[in-house]
């Protein structure tokens, strides 16, 4: 083919294609073009009569046209026609040619540059283009050094995407060599790339002329990865130290919207996340950080990428999320891995980026050792202590103390419990003491269960700023709270004869492995180092370890207040985790998060037990610190508490027991006895790390200090709760062993009850059948005595906001979760000074249990009147029944509207009063010049009327022109008129009356006439069957 260009002319032997082309073949010639322009008598191409085309190659590639080609004769350049095809490819073109019929004709060839350009290589840039709002385009840019005689040639670049050429561009002069950039196309693939995530390489040639013969590629560049790259596709994350993270990092920026100065616009790319799993299992999961700058704000678990930081890396934060089982439960795949898929979010104007799918993540989990499994930390009943790795000992002591300790640095974890004397023995034993208070503590949220003497009973959050506890009700009188991760206190109340106590367990997690203090000691499996300080240094025995862990009055969580609340350290983790989507995310269809929490459990593995209300939690993370009222009807400390006589003594010790001396033989065979006979005993016996001889311990010890066995019960219910919390946790015992026997977990579940039923009912199927006139889940409670009630809505003092009043909260005790938990309210109004006015009315609504010590009564019906009342504010008495029949003691809430209503303190009463500026009409409050909704010529005028709507002065009068001056038409003027509408009203209403008399008059005239028929026909039909 080198001899074939049109410049050569033959001094030898000539070519000929008679007998080289057959009956004709496809040929490629090796970057050259069959010869398009009509050949000059000097341009022989080698041969004596050459061939060419007088037509141009077809322009798409893949097309295949036929054409015809000239052969020069000695008259004229196209003598003769020969059949010709031509089907375009990327980068060339290839020739079917027919072969002439004789000597010398050739067909004739451009002859193509030689040069060879040196290897490119791809680069990018942002370019402005300019639409109805300017934007900025991302290309890319193949750079090559120029040939040597650069302005003889023109450049033609051959774009490969993912190793295929799909754009050929326009051969173009050096100075022109941007417009062989690679931009984006819509919808055409050989204008441009569609999407990003490709690799680009890149060749480019030479040509003499634009339609000229190419000369040879030069040599591909280095592939280019143009999107986003995943640095970590293998994340390996321990079970104990459940966070990870995955890098990601963009190659190339991505382009934004200029601004009408001509600056650019700051954009960001968002990066949305799923993670494959079964939604309808209770499994581990991973979960990512929360994103709060989101398109959706923070509706995807994701994360955003600004434009100004395109070349950093970012790092994702993620967590395993663990169940609570022993052992560690991975997803069904063949490694064991949780998958994170990835892919952008809708882009607007740039398509290119958008639902680009970047390589998924594998995250491997590692298990962490056992040391905590089976393991728990105890103060029970006197409280006779257990540290986690198992040591026994006392600390009959009157105080506050540290029970649990996290020594996780920026993650205060802690459980105090507090003591109070008990069982009093007059004298015959030495004074023992009993847990009366735990208080929990995650960062600067509190729960506190408080049952100690001379104050009221408390169940409830103290503070949930952050939202990291989660306290959750397994019946009346046990409650578990979970700290974020996974280690769970476990709270048993029980009542004996004058004090209540709880019997109070900590349960520890993975993350707990050498990380405890306090009374729990270290968790570590050496009970040798389980008298330590907050440093480690080893204290010299229980003694020392108790004074070591106690706390001053105001130091216990549960006596402090809202600024001693507020000063608590915070939880120091910046990332909240949210559960993904298990479906791919579509990025124009923003879906919500399932639950962003700091949680290291997952949510589903809590859900068989209710959580405990925060809506009335004291401190809030967005709480107003402005008082919607002035002052409140009462003060918490103003409360009058029940005597403590008033308590049912569930347990009280019989008259014959309290004349026994107890030896500790006796103690010891009566516990054995107690406790090993026991249905609980027999269940959980076989159930592994549950063992009574600690629980038995306790008691013989009870009895020792007390004279009595009225705390034997609390020993076999602690065995109870120990024995359910392992069958939750081991999931061997959850297999079923043999075909169609259930698993050792359902068969103890079966036969162990809630403190045996108290000996007040049968326990059926796990769950107590009380007898008539018991209830609560062990059967404890005397239903014909009414709860203990201290207030209602205590914390507000007495008072309801009717914009957020939907319920009241009800506080005291022995509050049971039943269906005939019932609440009674009686409605009705009040003036300012609290005179009654108006109708009184009474509801009977469903009560909603939260717990022992409190209910929430739903104000809905009383809130819902069909008239407008005369009264100023609403006031509700309120009393509460567990069977529905016997009620507490009535206490009063009242109602305002804290826009324009408010309180005020006359003389020692607190009463009512309007807001300065507002008007109350209808029950409604408005702000001064307030328009009516009807009539604008009335309004909320302060100053005239605080009860009713005034005029609005100059409003409706008639404006007229007078010798082009405005005047206004006096109202008086419309007397007149009112006057005839009035009497015209008068004249038709008495026309109406008259006519109504009439025809009443008439109908009772006949009626009369036909009852007397009536009765003469009765009267004659009796005298007739008497005669006969």
């Amino acid at each position: 083919m080198d001899q074939r260009y049109k410049e050569n002319i033959a001094t030898g032997s000539m070519l000929c294609d008679r007998f080289r082309l057959g009956n004709g073949r496809w040929v490629r010639a090796d970057g050259q073009d069959l010869l398009q322009t009509e050949p000059q008598p000097h341009e022989l191409c080698g041969t004596r009569y050459p061939i060419w085309m007088n037509e141009p190659p077809p322009e798409t590639v893949g097309e295949e046209v036929e054409k015809e080609a000239c052969v020069v004769g000695l008259m004229g350049t196209c003598e003769k026609k020969l059949p010709i095809k031509i089907k375009k490819c990327v980068g060339y073109n290839v020739y079917f040619l027919t072969p002439p019929t004789n000597c010398y004709k050739a067909y004739c060839f451009h002859a193509p540059p030689t040069e060879v350009i040196p290897q490119p290589v791809v680069r990018h840039d942002l370019v402005r283009k300019e639409g109805r709002i300017a934007y900025q385009e991302l290309q890319f840019i193949c750079s090559f050094p120029p040939a040597h005689e650069d302005t003889n040639f023109y450049y033609q670049v051959v774009w490969y995407i993912e190793d295929k050429p799909v754009v050929v561009t326009e051969p173009v002069k050096k100075d022109s060599i941007t417009k062989t950039n690679l931009g984006r196309s819509l919808v055409d693939p050989t204008k441009g790339y569609l999407k990003l995530g490709i690799n680009i390489k890149c060749a480019v040639r030479l040509k003499l002329e634009p339609e000229g013969a190419p000369g040879p590629l030069s040599t591909l560049s280095e592939n280019f990865f143009a999107g986003i790259e995943v640095k970590s596709t293998k994340v390996k994350i321990k079970r104990d130290e459940p966070r990870g993270q995955i890098d990601v990092k963009l190659t190339v920026p991505f382009g934004c919207p200029f601004m009408p100065d001509g600056s650019v616009e700051n954009c960001g790319l968002d990066i949305e996340m799923n993670v494959p799993r079964d939604p309808t299992k209770c499994t581990s999961d991973v979960k990512a950080a929360k994103a709060m700058d989101l398109i959706g704000q923070g509706k995807n678990c994701g994360f955003r990428i600004l434009n100004m930081e395109w070349q950093e890396t970012v790092a994702l934060p993620i967590s395993f999320i663990d169940t609570p089982e022993y052992n560690l439960v991975l997803p069904d795949s063949p490694d064991g891995a949780f998958r994170i898929g990835m892919i952008t979010g809708q882009k607007e104007g740039s398509p290119e980026w958008s639902g680009i799918e970047l390589q998924d993540v594998f995250v491997h989990i590692a298990d962490s050792s056992d040391i905590w499994q089976g393991k728990k930390c105890a103060a029970v009943n006197d409280p006779h202590m257990y540290t986690f790795d198992g040591m026994g000992y006392e600390n009959q002591n009157e105080g506050r103390f540290v029970l649990y300790w996290g020594k996780r640095k920026n993650f205060p974890m802690e459980v105090q419990i507090e003591t109070t004397a008990c069982n009093s023995n007059r004298g015959i034993r030495r004074q023992p003491y009993c847990v009366c208070a735990v208080a929990v503590r995650a960062g600067a949220d509190v729960f506190v269960i408080d049952r100690c003497p001379n104050k009221p009973i408390r169940i409830k959050y103290l503070s949930c700023k952050e939202n990291l506890l989660d306290a959750r009700k397994e019946t009346e009188m046990e409650y578990k709270i979970y700290f974020p991760s996974g280690t769970y206190v476990h709270a048993l109340l029980q009542d004996y004869t004058g004090v209540r106590t709880i019997n109070v367990h900590v349960y520890p997690s993975k993350s707990d492995h050498d990380r405890t203090g306090g009374l729990c000691g270290t968790l570590n499996g050496n009970t040798a180092d389980d008298f330590m300080d907050r440093d480690g240094n080893l204290l010299s025995g229980n003694e020392e370890f108790n004074r070591y862990w106690s706390l001053k009055e105001d130091e216990f969580l549960g006596n402090m207040n809202e600024d001693q609340l507020n000063a608590l350290p915070r939880w120091q983790n910046a990332v909240m985790y949210c559960t993904c989507p298990h479906k791919q995310v579509q990025g124009d269809t923003p879906e919500e998060v399932g639950q962003c929490t700091e949680d290291a459990i997952v949510k589903c593995a809590k859900e068989d037990n209710p959580a405990l209300n925060k809506n009335n939690c004291r401190i809030r993370s967005k709480r107003s610190a402005v008082k919607p009222f002035s002052f409140k009807m009462f003060k918490r400390q103003d409360i009058q508490l029940t005597d403590f006589d008033e308590v049912p003594e569930y347990l009280s010790r019989n008259k014959r027991e309290t004349e026994i001396i107890w030896t500790k033989e006796k103690a010891t065979e009566f516990c054995n006895n107690f406790i090993k006979k026991s249905q609980t005993y027999n269940a959980c016996n076989e159930v592994p790390s549950v063992s009574a001889d600690f629980l038995i311990e306790s008691c013989i010890l009870d009895i020792e200090l007390t004279n009595s066995t009225v705390w034997a019960a609390g020993s076999r219910e602690a065995l109870r709760t120990t024995c359910m919390k392992e069958l939750s946790q081991n999931t061997t015992l959850k297999e079923v062993t043999e075909e169609g026997k259930p698993s050792i977990a359902e068969q103890v579940k079966k036969i162990a009850c809630v403190n045996e039923c108290s000996g007040n009912g049968v326990c059926l199927n796990g769950t107590c059948e009380c007898d008539e006139g018991f209830g609560a889940k062990d059967c404890s409670m005397d239903l014909n005595k009414p709860p203990v009630v201290y207030g209602v809505n205590i914390e507000e003092g007495g008072l309801c906001d009717k914009r957020t009043c939907q319920r009241a909260l009800v506080e005291g005790y022995g509050f049971l979760n039943m269906d005939t938990l019932q609440c009674s309210l009686t409605v009705f109004q009040v003036t300012e000074n609290k005179t009654v006015v108006g109708d009184v009315m009474e509801y009977m609504v469903q009560a909603e249990h939260d717990s022992i010590a409190e209910v929430f009564c739903p104000l809905g019906p009383a809130r819902r009147r069909r008239s407008v009342p005369r009264g100023f504010v609403q006031g509700i008495t309120l009393s509460v029944a567990n069977n529905g029949h016997n009620f507490s003691t009535h206490h009063t809430i009242y109602v305002l509207d804290g826009v324009c209503q408010d309180t005020v303190n006359v003389s020692g009463d607190i009463q009512f009063t309007l807001r300065r500026g507002y008007c109350y009409i209808s029950r409604k409050c408005y702000g001064d010049g307030h328009i009516h909704e009807t009539d604008e010529c009335m309004n909320c005028n302060a100053e005239k009327s605080t009860s009713e709507w005034s005029k609005v002065e100059g409003c409706g009068l008639v404006v007229e022109e007078s010798d082009g001056k405005p005047e206004v038409e006096p109202e008086e003027d419309s007397f007149p008129t009112t006057v005839v509408v009035i009497v015209l009203v008068c004249v038709l209403v008495l026309a109406a009356l008259i006519v109504a008399l009439i025809l009443y008059r008439k109908k009772k005239h006949s009626a009369s006439h036909s009852i007397k028929l009536e009765d003469r026909v009765a009267y004659s039909e009796v005298a007739t069957h008497e005669e006969t």
